[in-house]
């Protein structure tokens, strides 16, 4: 039968050994009260588990250290808290405690009361009437309040912190559970050489060695990183007392997660043993429409994070609806990592060789050598009836620049000429009409020669002098808009016509010697040889070989010397022609008899006593008192020799004619002549020699 407190109470003083079974905790709370207030000691079962042990003991064991325990109070005892300890142990170990409490009750030698909630069913163990009649076993109230058992997870302590949550040792953690029936919940146990799972406990005491699953459950790490870099990451974790985004961000740098800046120090990272976890973190915390989000959702390895960044991804997305977006983004983090993108890029171009410049401009927007090359061929397939096309214009200025339209030579005739000339050169090819007209085209009276112009210039100490070896009239537009994009001050700029032969040693430039500034002859190198010398560059290499060279070199050099000088004079010996290898190479042009060797394939010394055919031109000079026949055209004279990416010494316009330049470190009122509408409009209608 099931007494009520108030009923029970007349009969709990007794030295007999007992059992008394609660419903609830209030019930043992009552109880436990009565006792103490009746004189007797409690004793708990977490006192009886020793501090230092990592091991729970088995029901035998510590029933034999607590009848020791209650022998010695000399007086009645109330056992408490076997509840708490009942749910660590499995049915097995369970029913050897209540075996154990059996032999107890039977031999009555104890003055004890055991507290025992009413869940544990104890029917097997007391079945005879004997034990309730003789109020050996106690039911205090009939109501059974079943409480849910706590979860215990038991962790090495190699992987986990301990803090006010957690526990070291099973007693700590049975003085949590309390004394009666346990306190339900989450409890974490941390041993210090836990190895392996103690056998005879509950299902509710989980023990976790797994480092997924540890990492899962207390760092919040759903990953696939494997178990050495988790350990690794979890390892650092407890030095540090930190979470891993905490850890990982300080060690990232929190400047760093930019999209802009992630790749580069991803990059930086290489070899960090935690490399992978900075993925994993990265993947949780980047915005999820971003580029650097679309590429670390696939698999991303040490190996091959930059290909994925630079091909993989950009090829995935190109006709995305956020496109232009992701190129953004693209494009300014691989300006961070400079030069280590462009063997990728490489890659990146090849693979969207063949798609529509529509789908791929966008993307084309590092500024990388490789992805100027491809916009050369690219628009080298355009009718360029504007210039560059829309798509490319802000992504190279240079080229933007080269063929401008808008600067006046100060000849209408010439203007269409190198305008034409700058479309069939960035086309890589020549047609007879040019060909022809290239033959024909003669300087106006009103040019004046390059020396008298300079000589006008050089009086003047403060301005120096910066020649730049191979640039002809075809750059003038380059120089000017460029000058434009980079608020350089113009004095004043003109078209002159060099000497001939072009030759530098026909062809001397006249200056102090002290105020001439370091010669630029990459450009030349560059006519001669190409963009690399020995090797066969491809016509687009070598425009985007050049044009380089006048957005560095050039106007460094250029910069440097406004330092110094108010005034720096830009000039050439010469030009060069690229359409007269074009022609030459399509077989549009002659190879002109000549009796001998001559010096060069575009002049000569000229014979004596000869008439001098209409395919030359005659130039007499002073120094070594010799007459020379320089070729008109594109045609050539019989010389043998290396084939050249352009060709120097003959008369043609793009040869013979440069540009003078006169920057200055002051704010001058005087623009560049542009062409004015009407003039444009001209140019326009008379497009009936350019066939593209």
């Amino acid at each position: 039968m099931a007494y009520t407190l108030n009923e029970y109470y007349q009969y709990c003083i007794t030295t007999d050994t007992r059992i008394e079974l609660y419903s609830d905790n209030d019930t043992a709370a009552n109880l436990l009260a009565f006792h103490k207030d009746s004189g007797a000691k409690m004793v708990c079962i977490s006192d009886h588990i020793p501090a230092d042990t990592e091991v729970l003991p088995m029901p035998d064991s510590l029933l034999s250290e607590l009848d020791k325990s209650v022998i010695a109070a000399g007086k009645r005892a109330v056992v408490v808290g076997i509840d708490s300890y009942l749910a660590l142990l499995d049915e097995n170990n369970i029913s050897a405690f209540f075996v154990a409490l059996h032999g107890r009750i039977e031999e009555q030698k104890l003055n004890t009361v055991f507290l025992l909630g009413n869940s544990y069913s104890i029917d097997k163990h007391f079945s005879n009437p004997k034990y309730e009649n003789s109020l050996q076993i106690v039911r205090i109230n009939s109501n059974i309040q079943r409480l849910t058992p706590p979860n215990i997870t038991v962790v090495p302590e190699k992987w986990l912190n301990v803090d006010h949550t957690k526990h070291t040792n099973y007693k700590s953690l049975l003085k949590s559970l309390g004394n009666f029936m346990p306190v339900t919940g989450e409890y974490v146990l941390v041993l210090k050489d836990l190895i392996i799972m103690q056998a005879g406990l509950s299902n509710n005491v989980r023990f976790l060695f797994d480092i997924k699953a540890i990492a899962e459950r207390f760092y919040n790490i759903d990953s696939d990183m494997l178990d050495n870099t988790l350990e690794m990451l979890i390892s650092k974790c407890k030095e540090k007392s930190a979470m891993p985004n905490t850890l990982l961000s300080e060690k990232f740098g929190s400047n760093n997660i930019n999209p802009r800046l992630a790749l580069k120090r991803l990059l930086e990272l290489l070899n960090d043993a935690l490399w992978p976890a900075y993925i994993w973190w990265l993947r949780n915390i980047i915005v999820n429409n971003s580029y650097l989000a679309k590429t670390l959702s696939t698999t991303v390895l040490q190996g091959n994070l930059l290909y994925n960044y630079v091909v993989g991804t950009a090829v995935d997305v190109l006709n995305d609806n956020n496109a232009a977006i992701y190129a953004t983004e693209r494009a300014e983090a691989i300006k961070e990592i400079g030069d280590g993108a462009e063997s990728v890029i490489i890659e990146f171009v090849e693979k969207i060789n063949s798609q529509s410049s529509d789908v791929v401009a966008r993307f084309l927007n590092c500024g990388t050598e490789m992805e100027l090359r491809e916009i050369v061929r690219r628009v080298s397939r355009s009718d360029l009836v504007t210039g560059v096309p829309e798509l490319f214009k802000s992504l190279y200025p240079a080229l933007t620049d080269y063929l401008s339209s808008v600067y006046d030579y100060g000849n209408n005739e010439i203007n269409l000429y190198f305008e034409e000339y700058r479309k069939l050169k960035i086309k890589n090819s020549i047609t007879t009409d040019f060909v022809k007209r290239a033959f024909d085209i003669t300087i106006p009276d009103s040019f004046r020669p390059r020396d008298s112009v300079l000589a006008e210039l050089s009086s003047d100490n403060d301005t120096a002098l910066l020649i730049v070896d191979g640039m002809g009239a075809e750059f003038y537009p380059l120089l000017l808009s460029m000058a434009k994009r980079y608020s350089r001050n113009i004095d004043s700029c003109s078209i002159v016509y060099a000497n001939l032969p072009t030759t530098t040693d026909y062809n001397p430039i006249m200056w102090d010697i002290d105020r001439i500034l370091d010669q630029v002859k990459e450009v030349d190198n560059i006519v001669h040889n190409g963009a690399v010398k020995h090797e066969n560059c491809p016509f687009e290499r070598n425009i985007v070989a050049s044009l380089m060279k006048f957005e560095t070199e050039i106007f460094n050099c250029i910069a440097t010397g406004l330092t110094e000088y108010s005034r720096v004079v830009v000039t050439a010996d010469h030009g060069s022609s690229r359409l007269a290898v074009l022609a030459h190479n399509k077989r549009l042009v002659t190879t002109l008899p000549w009796n001998g060797e001559p010096l060069d394939w575009r002049y000569s010394v000229a014979p004596k006593n000869t008439q001098r055919p209409p395919e030359f031109e005659s130039k007499y000079n002073a120094k070594d008192n010799k007459t020379y026949w320089v070729v008109r055209g594109y045609n050539r004279l019989p010389k043998k020799g290396p084939k050249f990416n352009e060709l120097h010494g003959g008369a043609t316009l793009e040869e013979r004619l440069v540009p003078i330049i006169v920057f200055s470190r002051t704010k001058s009122d005087f623009e560049p002549k542009q062409l004015v509408k009407e003039t444009i409009q001209q140019i326009v209608e008379k497009k009936d020699f350019d066939v593209f």
